[in-house]
């Protein structure tokens, strides 16, 4: 593999760092927003919830604009989107002004979350697609723990009562850089076969494979585009060719956030604090983060050597044990002991090496040229509604339902998974992106 595809893979995954730190960051400001703005529990889950509620416009929106626009100007956009929510929420006069810019953030997120992977899928060669795809995962979980320790320090660098200020603002220098190097990474090369400028594909296809693979694979995509093409609407997803790969995409994305994931990376402290095990609730944060981090780059040498249904499978099982291994310790009071610390970092390193790395790759992956901007949006447009519904209730569910009951109820769901991706989702395992429409006809 060339070290070109390997550089422009990771420039686009960059706004996955900033999707990864922007979505965890949050977790070290709750209590200190709590108090500045004496907000409740349902007001608190609007704070969380307001960048995953950005995110379903962003992530529904962007395939189409990409489809339109290009995947680099978007992608540019994206970053300029990120820059102004860094500087508004840190700069947040008011609770409906910190609302508002973790909003805009959002819109940044859903729509990285949906351009990143897009983008790595149609300038990776098929054998190693899962693993470029991985670097989005990997970028979000680098994001994730960048933002625990940065906000573990800033409490210990920053004294007063408005340190949230600065723990929110952080993400402008990495949203600087993602700008500055995306200008430097080219058009996807798929994008630009359809748009029939096949001189620049053919060049950059040139710099990603040999001279005799270049020339193949262009050829390839251009028949397949060929064969496709015209113009394709919103509504064309849901016809019948297409319509049982997107609802098994949409619902699939959604699921992933029905592991239960965010409620201990946006939470974790609240989680915590509920726990009698000594030392900094912050530092336990760093922790859950660097076990996320170290879990995903192992998953770099799974996914391509077991593929993506066998960990999907055995992800549901670890993580549907974990969840009611917690709901179990919180029923039976046992918290004073460090099981309930270990019981959630098998739960985070499963979610790590199996959903987290599989999420972003196989939704990229698994629908034709002809209809992967929009099938893709409408796809993480799932995933996002999903993670607002979830971000929302869950400080809700913890004060109403008890601790115990919530994590039961995340434990039967991760159960449930099982089910679904043994009887629906499809191994696409060193399969080209033209080829796996064939793959889902008899599923």
């Amino acid at each position: 593999m060339k070290r070109y595809v390997i550089l422009i893979s990771s420039v686009a995954a960059l706004g996955g760092l900033l999707f990864g730190f922007d979505t965890a960051v949050i977790a070290g400001t709750i209590s200190a927003l709590k108090s500045y703005w004496d907000l409740s529990d349902s007001a608190i889950g609007l704070v969380v919830a307001a960048a995953s509620l950005g995110c379903i416009p962003g992530a529904f929106f962007a395939g189409r604009f990409a489809d339109h626009y290009g995947r680099k100007k978007m992608m540019l956009t994206t970053a300029v989107l990120y820059i102004i929510a860094a500087l508004g929420s840190g700069l947040a006069g008011s609770y409906v002004q910190l609302v508002v810019f973790r909003f805009i953030g959002g819109l940044a997120i859903g729509m990285a979350s949906t351009l990143a992977p897009i983008y790595i899928s149609e300038v990776a060669p098929a054998q190693y697609r899962g693993r470029l795809g991985m670097s989005q995962q990997l970028a979000i979980v680098i994001g994730i723990l960048i933002a625990f320790i940065s906000n573990y320090f800033i409490t210990d660098i920053i004294s007063g009562h408005e340190q949230w200020r600065y723990m929110l603002g952080a993400a402008l220098i990495p949203s600087l850089v993602f700008f500055i190097l995306l200008l430097w990474v080219p058009e996807s090369p798929r994008w630009l076969i359809i748009k029939d400028r096949n001189d620049q594909a053919r060049n950059i296809f040139g710099k990603i494979y040999a001279a005799g693979e270049a020339e193949n694979e262009l050829a390839s995509v251009k028949s397949d585009v060929d064969q496709n093409k015209q113009k394709i609407k919103f509504s064309d997803i849901f016809l019948p060719r297409f319509k049982k790969i997107v609802i098994i995409g949409i619902i699939f994305a959604g699921i992933a956030q029905l592991t239960g994931i965010n409620i201990i990376f946006y939470y974790a402290p609240l989680i915590f604090e509920k726990t009698h095990v000594g030392g900094s609730v912050l530092f336990q944060t760093v922790l859950t983060g660097i076990v996320n981090l170290i879990f995903t780059i192992i998953a770099f040498a799974l996914i391509d050597r077991f593929g993506r249904k066998k960990l999907l499978l055995f992800g549901s099982a670890v993580m549907g044990i974990c969840m009611l291994i917690v709901g179990w310790l919180f029923y039976t009071g046992n918290l004073s002991n460090y099981l309930v610390l270990i019981t959630i970092f098998v739960y985070i390193a499963a979610f790590a090496c199996t959903w987290g790395s599989v999420l972003w790759v196989y939704v990229a992956e698994i629908f034709p040229n002809k209809i992967r901007g929009h099938a893709t949006s409408f796809a993480v447009f799932g995933n996002w509604t999903a993670n607002a519904i979830v971000s929302y209730t869950f400080p809700v569910m913890l004060s109403g339902l008890g601790a115990p009951v919530t994590f039961f109820i995340y434990g039967i769901i991760n159960f449930g998974m099982i089910w679904f991706v043994s009887r629906y989702i499809f191994e696409t395992k060193g399969v080209k992106l033209e080829k796996i429409e064939q793959l889902y006809v008899n599923v």
